[in-house]
């Protein structure tokens, strides 16, 4: 009973389910290949689309992920909507403007294994938040945001989500 119970404790640690960051994955091991259709946009701003996509498609390939043009190459389908995204001055100039604001991002995502018809991931309410730091003396709108702004915000959103889905945190 002595030399099986460090056998037990052993068993029992080493599977514990502790992972390093960034090296596990929720998904089938089939799974190689996905295909990402343009991200639907239900805000204002119609480059979110574009950013958007872009970023999450190059987020799935730098985690190894093959990002395919069509469903019929591919192992599952990331169907994704920008609800809103929001900014919410939490700085303001003294002409009124905003100077600083927190940016909200929400968004509908699913992930659907095309060999089963099941659903791998799906979040109704995926929700993001940073801060952006409005550069120059002068305050801006969500109207006067800049491309490279929201193409740096669409990257962090990116990693974010594309880790959500991939190591289920």
């Amino acid at each position: 009973m002595k030399k099986l119970l460090p056998l037990l404790v052993m068993a029992f640690l080493s599977s514990c389910g502790y992972h390093l960051a960034g090296t596990g994955t929720t998904l089938p091991p089939y799974v190689k290949k996905l295909y990402i259709p343009p991200i639907n946009n239900m805000t204002p701003r119609a480059e979110i689309q574009s950013f958007f996509t872009s970023a999450i498609r190059e987020e799935m390939i730098k985690r190894g992920k093959k990002v395919v043009d069509s469903e019929e190459e591919a192992d599952a389908e990331l169907i994704g909507t920008i609800t809103s995204f929001r900014m919410l001055p939490v700085g303001i100039t003294t002409g009124g403007e905003g100077r600083r604001f927190s940016i909200i991002i929400t968004g509908k995502f699913y992930l659907k294994d095309l060999r089963t018809q099941r659903i791998i991931f799906q979040s109704s309410a995926y929700t993001y938040r940073t801060e952006y730091q409005a550069e120059g003396n002068r305050g801006i709108n969500f109207l006067s945001l800049q491309s490279d702004a929201i193409d740096r915000i669409a990257r962090e959103f990116a990693r974010s989500m594309v880790s959500t889905i991939l190591e289920g945190f």
